[in-house]
């Protein structure tokens, strides 16, 4: 889904769709002293890498005759205690690596983070009529409030999953390994997780992982990363909330889009934001039902005039693309705020991120740098709200913001 602006994703757990475009990826190359298997002393060129202390049991690595033929091996990583619940990653020793300090160093966490006891929130975990178990509120949360912090039990690389670098015979002896190591409870948690396969017994944790997991990049490499309570929020086309990932902390927020008030279920959308009925239907497909929320089971005319709107702003953003050809202040005026009523008539807000940014391009296109400053200001701002200070486009808002600063003095030469 890379393809896609980011806001179109925002919302979107990104799981089955994300295992999809993973393959397209190029494998990223890796040097490792990690010794194969894990059992001899750590080497001194490199202790961070081949340092298991932190892990528990010894990581396992296999050998070249268990199934790949070159590069580093895919090691299993397990900490059976750390926030309540335990961790098994499948990776690369140098990302594992990584993922030691500071995001599972405890005492880096703060306070906001160490939600580990989940009978403080002002949430549960309830079954609801026709749809299975799902996340229910217990007390009321403001917009913008976090609702609830979970962290993985299972993280995996995606290429691992994807790739045929392993036999599945291989990916399937792995992945009991690393489940096997999580304590029994959180194990048993992970094997009540929704399956979209379930008749496939052999291999139901890649269905687990493939139905529930979520999309995350450990320095630049996809993974899937499965958390128990966050596999727990359905789907809804018009969400209360969104997800947003933390890096640093190993963390998922799920975060109030709107006011949520007690006893109501707190869902977010599985579909990018933006679609149609019926691209929402082709992305929702894989994991096996039809969805009713109160937008894809209204009546058609309805839907349509939904349908009207999603397009219109998807064609006001292309037209914006060429806004030196419009030739005219009034007109990209015009768009600007068409796609603002629409988005806001569409509950699409989380999409500012990316049309702010787009709005202020267009700006500084015919040299309106005035209003180009305050949408990229903006933009700003909803990255923070909904990507949080980790967001993946800090690099891009940095880009923007020098592109106006040189129009800004060209201007000022001229």
């Amino acid at each position: 889904m890379k393809h896609l602006p980011r806001s179109l994703v925002l919302l979107a757990t990104c799981t089955l769709s994300s295992l999809a475009a993973a393959s397209a990826l190029k494998p990223r190359q890796y040097t490792t002293c990690l010794p194969t298997p894990l059992l001899s002393p750590p080497n001194p060129a490199c202790p961070l890498e081949s340092d298991g202390r932190f892990w528990s049991p010894t990581p396992w690595c296999p050998t070249p005759s268990d199934g790949y033929e070159s590069g580093p091996p895919d090691c299993i990583f397990t900490t059976p205690h750390i926030r309540n619940q335990g961790l098994s990653v499948i990776t690369f020793p140098p990302l594992a690596a990584a993922l030691v300090s500071p995001a599972l160093d405890d005492s880096l966490v703060p306070p906001s983070f160490r939600r580990y006891n989940s009978s403080a929130e002002k949430w549960k975990i309830a079954p609801l009529s026709n749809r299975g178990l799902g996340l229910v509120a217990t007390g009321s949360f403001k917009q913008h409030e976090t609702v609830m912090v979970g962290f993985p039990v299972l993280i995996v690389r995606l290429e691992f999953i994807n790739g045929d670098r392993y036999s599945m015979k291989n990916k399937r002896k792995m992945l009991d390994v690393a489940v096997g190591n999580l304590p029994e409870e959180t194990r048993r948690q992970v094997e009540g997780l929704a399956r979209s396969n379930p008749s496939n017994e052999k291999d139901w944790i890649v269905d687990v992982l493939r139905t529930n997991g979520f999309g995350i990049e450990i320095a630049g490499e996809g993974h899937l990363a499965l958390f128990l309570e966050g596999s727990r929020v359905n789907h809804n086309c018009r969400p209360n909330a969104f997800w947003r990932w933390v890096p640093s902390k190993l963390a998922m927020e799920v975060v109030a889009l709107r006011g949520i008030g007690k006893g109501e279920e707190v869902a977010h959308s599985y579909a990018p934001l933006g679609y149609t009925h019926e691209q929402r239907k082709a992305v929702l497909q894989p994991w096996g039902f039809q969805c009713q929320c109160a937008l894809c089971s209204a009546p058609a005319r309805e839907r349509d005039v939904a349908d009207a709107r999603r397009d219109r702003i998807l064609e006001v953003y292309q037209t914006l693309s060429k806004a030196a050809d419009l030739n005219s202040v009034e007109r990209v005026d015009q768009l600007v705020n068409e796609a603002l009523v629409l988005i806001e008539k569409e509950e699409l807000q989380p999409q500012l991120v990316e049309y702010y940014a787009h709005f202020a391009r267009a700006y500084i296109e015919i040299n309106e740098l005035k209003k180009a400053r305050e949408f990229i200001q903006k933009a700003d701002k909803m990255w923070l709200l909904y990507g949080g200070e980790e967001h993946e486009n800090v690099d891009g808002m940095l880009e923007l913001w020098n592109l106006l600063k040189e129009a800004e003095l060209e201007a000022e030469d001229d």
